[in-house]
């Protein structure tokens, strides 16, 4: 895969799952997550919720405006009122945890395919090649 992917949580048993299945640049704070978002671009956001210092939601609302790649949140946090404000907030999909890898995969793959779809110069209903 050669898509830019951020993951941020800051369980390194989380980092290290993910990072076994795809490539991604893993961080494990919302400050450090910032930093990353206005050093470059990435394709997509996997983002935990609940971490120490700046959460999830605020890193979330925060970079919003600024990028336009698919936030997928991660959280522990599995009420309807909790995705719900996660999806309002600007995520483009929520994830509870525990999750399967392979969901996680397909879901990123997902999202992925969507962006390509709709990049710029590709008309807008035109033919999938």
């Amino acid at each position: 895969m050669h898509e830019k992917i951020l993951l941020v949580d800051d369980d390194v048993s989380i980092l290290l799952l993910v990072s076994d299945v795809l490539e991604v640049t893993a961080v494990r704070s919302g400050e450090e997550a910032l930093r990353r978002v206005e050093e470059g671009r990435f394709d997509l956001i996997l983002l935990d919720i609940m971490m120490k210092g700046l959460s999830g939601l605020e890193v979330c609302r925060q970079i919003r405006g600024r990028v336009d790649c698919p936030i997928l949140f991660l959280s522990a946090k599995d009420s309807v009122k909790d995705i719900v404000k996660g999806l309002d907030l600007g995520a483009d999909d929520y994830l509870t945890k525990p999750f399967a890898l392979e969901e996680l995969a397909a879901r990123v793959q997902a999202h992925l395919r969507r962006q390509e779809r709709s990049a710029p110069g590709r008309p807008a209903g035109g033919p999938i090649q």
